[in-house]
């Protein structure tokens, strides 16, 4: 090789270099004059397009939660939080679920409203098949705001959580393409206490899930029966329709075993609906692999009240199962 081509070659290594350092810097370098404008305005620019935040959503949700009026409390997870309209119920009813919760923050959102003075006659509680299999602390630091002390024992203490919670968000919301986006179609939080979140399902979604039940959630779902045993609260099971998609993430034998688990449960004052592998809801009638959409929730809402609303007027006591796809009580 010539001492010219050397020299070229080093040329041309020189010249990629600067180059890449350029594509790498220029993103930042642009960014620049950005950064006080999305510093100031940021976070209302992600929330005209990705709506309420999960700080916003909670504490909105707690402040409903004493301002109306109810007498069916819903609670549970992202199933039951966009899936259910408490508006279609013929009895005034609220939805306090939230995206992944589980057990015990459901036990403690119960605690919650009682310690407030709030008496609750029907509890309606969403139950899945993957829901025992884990232990959510995405809102801890939210939920520690308004459980008691008792609520942290079962989690460990994570020192910097909030540090990096705070950079991930100010990081999110300094993203220069939020001012361009459409606000259309932007999710939003009722004052019934349910999320709407459009979507688009697609045919190659699909989920992983676990149908193992750890003891602290046991413990929890069993404590939030025993409180309502004692304070007179009738309680119905609810088991939302799930896609076809989402169906094929459970092993049939699964299933089973899960069904024979839950059905002990049921009892005098313990209802259970299963509409799991209700055929009236198709792929369309979702936003992903899991979340009903708002015409599709409605749908569902109109379904429950005609199954839930008649136990808050029964005046006898019986164990009343709603098999799946059925529209009729069965003893």
């Amino acid at each position: 090789m010539s001492a010219d081509d050397v020299a070229a070659m080093q040329h041309d290594i020189h010249l990629f270099r600067v180059r890449l350092i350029q594509f790498i810097l220029t993103p930042g370098l642009l960014a620049i004059p950005w950064l006080p404008f999305g510093l100031i305005f940021g976070e209302s620019l992600l929330a005209r397009v990705k709506g309420p935040n999960g700080e916003t959503q909670t504490v909105q949700q707690f402040e409903y939660a004493l301002d109306r009026e109810y007498d069916l409390l819903f609670l549970g997870n992202s199933h039951i939080y966009r899936g259910i309209n408490p508006d279609r119920f013929s009895v005034p009813a609220f939805n306090f679920a939230s995206d992944n919760d589980t057990f015990n923050q459901m036990y403690f959102k119960l605690k919650w409203l009682r310690d407030q003075g709030r008496e609750i006659s029907h509890l309606a509680m969403g139950i899945d098949f993957f829901q025992y299999a884990f232990l959510s602390d995405k809102k801890n630091y939210l939920y520690s705001r308004y459980f008691d002390e008792a609520y942290l024992e079962d989690y460990k203490e994570k020192p910097f959580a909030g540090v990096l919670r705070q950079f991930n968000k100010r990081i999110r919301a300094l993203n220069p393409k939020y001012l361009f986006m459409s606000p259309k179609n932007r999710p939003f939080l009722r004052e019934n206490g349910q999320y709407i979140c459009p979507g688009v399902a697609k045919v190659t979604d699909s989920v992983v899930r676990r149908t193992r039940r750890l003891p602290i959630q046991l413990k929890f779902f069993e404590k939030i029966l025993q409180d309502c045993e004692e304070h007179g609260t009738r309680v119905t099971m609810c088991m939302l329709p799930i896609r076809d998609a989402e169906q094929r993430a459970y092993e049939k034998s699964q299933i089973e075993e899960f069904m024979g688990f839950i059905m002990p449960y049921t009892s005098e004052n313990v209802d259970l609906i299963d509409l799991t592998f209700d055929d009236n809801y198709k792929m369309t009638d979702y936003t992903d692999i899991t979340h009903l959409n708002e015409a599709a929730a409605e749908q569902l809402s109109v379904q429950l009240d005609g199954l839930i609303t008649p136990t808050l007027r029964t005046t006898d006591s019986r164990s009343r199962i709603v098999l799946e796809g059925s529209d009729s009580l069965v003893q």
